[in-house]
């Protein structure tokens, strides 16, 4: 439906390349200004520390009938973080969160993060959980997970996952670059990437500004967006490459890009739109049970889709159309001024 209606319509999308890069820009800018004034926040994994994961519930001798059943399942953030320092001496960050259950329903989970480069002992985990069901007699405490990250392996992995990300673009570049010959292979393998830089940004930016820990969420929705955004952009240029035979040379650049982006639009809306939706009721789900591990995967993921829509129609192809101009102008004022230069030497030596 959507398709059909657009079929029928033709945007000068190219018309407005100056004020969609100054927007870029303007957003960009909010995005520095939030890193630099609220800082980013590194997960243990990439900094180092302790991890204490606990499942918790109701004990056996409060009944589902019991109406302050629910009290005594809401854990106070500061009490636990008391009762984690009073046993280890170390400063917490508390997290409590509920998740799907492999048996079904909904499991809670209190996390407890400590950074720094000192580890636990063994036992430390067992101590917590037994001091936790002092403070809340009604609720049972199970230790789901125990780590300890050296804050050397953790700059390691983070610098692993930044090399993975670094090589699937130069991997892109290189892919672009060969397919799209006919249309400025490196131009536009270029024009791709800094629209992936876009996208890698704004999914950035929008840890930064909910203040999400950047930790493996952040590495899977850079890797995924990645792979998006490349799709979404290849095949607008796919459709440049065809029109250029069938518009022929004399056609502009932004006739060209015009005219693919036309075409691509109503598939571009369905899928987008379809993606949307899909990761938005994710999102709307995951706040209602409040599922923060798949709230902080799923909203920059909402985040990057967006970007990554409006990267592949608007910046990669307005960058790309500024960039042959550019390239054209100039080799014709190379020309001019060679032609201007031997016109002068043959007039010397008569």
């Amino acid at each position: 439906m959507v398709k059909n209606y657009l079929s029928k319509r033709e945007f000068d999308f190219l018309k407005y390349r100056n004020r969609f890069l100054i927007f870029t820009l303007c957003v960009m800018s909010v995005g520095v200004v939030f890193n630099m004034v609220r800082g980013v926040k590194l997960d243990i994994k990439f900094t180092g520390g302790a991890m204490l994961k606990y499942s918790y519930s109701l004990d056996d001798t409060v009944s589902a009938s019991d109406v302050s059943a629910s009290d005594y399942m809401k854990l106070d953030k500061s009490t636990v973080a008391a009762i984690v320092k009073d046993v280890t001496g170390q400063d917490s960050v508390i997290t409590i969160a509920q998740s799907a259950s492999a048996e079904g329903g909904v499991k809670n989970t209190v996390t407890v993060a400590m950074s720094g480069k000192n580890t636990i002992a063994e036992d430390t985990g067992d101590l917590v959980a037994e001091k936790l069901t002092e403070q809340y007699p009604k609720v049972d405490f199970s230790l789901l997970e125990s780590n300890s990250v050296d804050a050397t392996t953790g700059s390691e992995f983070f610098a692993k996952c930044l090399v993975a990300v670094a090589l699937a673009a130069v991997f892109m570049i290189i892919y672009v670059a060969l397919r799209f010959k006919k249309i400025g292979g490196m131009s536009a393998a270029v024009t791709a990437i800094i629209a992936i830089i876009h996208d890698c940004l704004i999914v950035y930016f929008t840890f930064v500004i909910l203040g999400f820990a950047i930790d493996d969420n952040f590495i899977a929705v850079l890797l995924t967006i990645i792979g998006y955004s490349i799709n979404s952009t290849i095949i607008i240029y796919d459709r440049i490459r065809e029109n250029r035979d069938v518009l022929g040379k004399k056609a502009t650049y932004a006739e060209l890009a015009n005219r693919s982006l036309n075409e691509t639009l109503g598939r571009t809306i369905n899928t987008n739109l379809t993606l949307v939706v899909a990761v938005l009721t994710v999102v709307i789900v995951a706040a209602v049970y409040d599922i923060t591990s798949i709230i902080t995967f799923a909203v920059p993921m909402l985040a990057g889709v967006l970007a990554g829509t409006y990267s592949s129609m608007f910046i990669s192809n307005s960058l790309w159309v500024t960039w042959r101009e550019y390239r054209d102008n100039k080799l014709a004022q190379q020309k001019i001024e060679a032609f201007s230069k031997g016109g002068k030497k043959s007039s010397k030596k008569k």
